[in-house]
């Protein structure tokens, strides 16, 4: 039976045209229409598209009035016993972001050698509508494995590390080598001339001794060389900063930049030990977030993102994607952190 002169087509919502739904889902209206009036028609990858871009634009595609409900998986690594998550912050604002604007999220905390089991309890088989239409990753390790299997299906997604992963994902890259020089040139400015780094041994601590040690030359004019500009590698958790800061302040730092948080609560737990009081005897910066930096005493001068700011690019950024994946774009851009000062960096004191 021949639809209606001027009513909509079967499975379409209100206002949505048969050629937003073909955009969307990124083929021809033939194949668009086939795919609503008859589904067994077209080919299983074709039909999962349709479907995925009638979810992104609100329309169920088995009734013209009851708009479906999106998904969107928001992914990051699970925190080791003993560390702090870096990216509690970023991922409660995608939390508040993604519900505000009528989205489910789903929160998924990738694991070693889970990522296959992960990805098809978010995908479905293959050929299948995926159960999610989009995902945001934070991190790298386990929840960059998760985002390379779920590229595979190509779904919509973006990332956000503090590291430049040669994986083809869009990705906003929280770059702390600025901020790390921000941090050298603030420390050099309140007189401090024998600075050390404490890094994690992660895929971003090359990046990030790197920068230190550039920063170093340029501000105090010096070699930097490992001597003259000190840096410990260390492993996560709180033991493991104490352990890099007690090595650090052998070499008689007075000032130590932190790049993790679980560094600098080692670095104040190794600067206790030793009875030294910071700030007076030693100063400490963080680079990156610090849960409750501004009530921990002293309150803790760091280097910080805009949270708020990245929270929206990404979902924004996933959105578009999820829209129009058939224009969808490769994102590649870079956000550097600002400087904010309270009471853990001082001048050094004069022997």
């Amino acid at each position: 039976m021949n639809p209606t002169p001027g009513a909509p087509e079967p499975g379409e919502h209100k206002h949505v045209g048969l050629s937003t739904i073909a955009g969307a889902a990124g083929v021809s209206k033939a194949t668009a229409s086939r795919a609503l009036r008859h589904p067994d028609t077209v080919s299983p990858g074709s039909l999962a598209k349709v479907r995925r871009a009638l979810a992104i634009l609100g329309v169920d595609s088995g009734s013209r009035d009851t708009p479906a409900r999106q998904m969107v998986a928001l992914i990051r690594p699970a925190t080791p016993a003993g560390n702090v998550d870096p990216y509690a912050r970023l991922f409660d604002l995608l939390t508040s972001r993604v519900f505000a604007q009528g989205i489910a999220a789903v929160h998924v905390e990738a694991s070693a050698h889970r990522a296959g089991a992960v990805a098809e309890s978010l995908l479905g088989p293959e050929g299948s509508e995926p159960h999610v239409q989009g995902a945001i990753v934070l991190g790298g390790g386990a929840a960059g494995e998760l985002a390379a299997k779920l590229a595979e299906r190509n779904l919509p997604q973006i990332r956000v590390s503090n590291a430049r992963h040669s994986d083809g994902i869009s990705r906003i890259v929280l770059d702390a080598t600025d901020g790390i020089a921000t941090a050298v040139q603030h420390l050099v400015h309140l007189g401090h001339r024998r600075i050390g780094l404490a890094v994690l041994r992660d895929s971003a601590a090359a990046g990030r001794i790197a920068g230190f040690r550039k920063a170093m030359a340029q501000v105090l004019h010096i070699p930097a060389t490992r001597d003259q500009a000190p840096v410990v590698e260390a492993a996560g958790g709180t033991m493991a900063g104490v352990a890099a800061a007690e090595e650090l302040l052998q070499l008689q730092c007075s000032a130590v930049i932190a790049c993790a948080p679980a560094l600098s609560f080692g670095i104040l737990e190794a600067a206790a030990r030793a009875r030294l009081d910071v700030p007076r005897d030693l100063s400490l910066l963080t680079v990156g977030d610090m849960p409750d930096a501004d009530v921990i005493a002293p309150s803790l001068s760091q280097v910080s993102y805009d949270w708020e700011a990245i929270a929206v690019s990404a979902l924004s950024e996933v959105r578009a994607m999820m829209a129009n994946p058939a224009e969808a774009v490769t994102i590649d851009y870079s956000v550097t952190p600002d400087l904010v000062l309270r009471a853990s960096a001082v001048p050094p004191q004069r022997r």
